[in-house]
């Protein structure tokens, strides 16, 4: 595996290396790299499986970080793969022509941080923020209070503590068991 490492740490470039576990690795790309680095990961190095992507807000920063996680079940181990684009501009290339499966993916992300996919043609149909028209909701700016008071108004109890500690006896009770 170290081998590997070294050889993509030459040809793509790759930093913030994190060995996590025996068998996962962490490390941040360059955007340009992504698209390559994956395909030589699936075609040459046998990281089949694309288990997931996910999205993370860095608003102080102005970015989105996007993780791509692979794993080659023959050698057990997974690559977890970061990039991050500009927030100002959030648009990525999609990969569904790599993993057809990505377009779920791309179209969750599209719809709850508002980043394009270019290629994936099905990334402005509704995911699951039917006729949603405030922006994307997990984007650390949206206001979460703002939107329920505007759209749902005041609810009795909500300053309340006593549910608060109704529930905290529930769970008490609940893990004894």
């Amino acid at each position: 595996m170290e081998n590997l490492l070294e050889k993509l740490k030459e040809n793509y470039k790759i930093s913030d290396l994190l060995k996590q576990r025996d068998d996962l690795y962490i490390f941040t790309v360059d955007k340009s790299m992504l698209h390559s680095l994956l395909y030589e990961l699936k075609n040459v190095h046998k990281f089949i499986h694309l288990s997931m992507i996910a999205c993370a807000d860095w608003l102080e920063d102005g970015k989105f970080q996007l993780s791509y996680v692979v794993t080659n079940y023959e050698q057990q181990i997974q690559f977890s793969i970061r990039v991050f684009i500009d927030r100002e501009k959030p648009e990525f290339l999609s990969i569904i022509n790599l993993w057809a499966h990505a377009e779920i993916n791309e179209r969750e992300i599209r719809e709850f941080y508002g980043i394009t996919f270019d290629g994936n043609p099905t990334q402005f149909e509704d995911f699951a923020l039917e006729d949603w028209d405030d922006i994307p909701p997990m984007r650390r700016d949206f206001d979460t209070i703002k939107y329920s008071l505007e759209n749902f108004g005041e609810r009795p109890g909500r300053h309340s503590k006593k549910v608060r500690k109704e529930i905290a006896v529930q769970y008490k009770e609940w893990s004894r068991k």
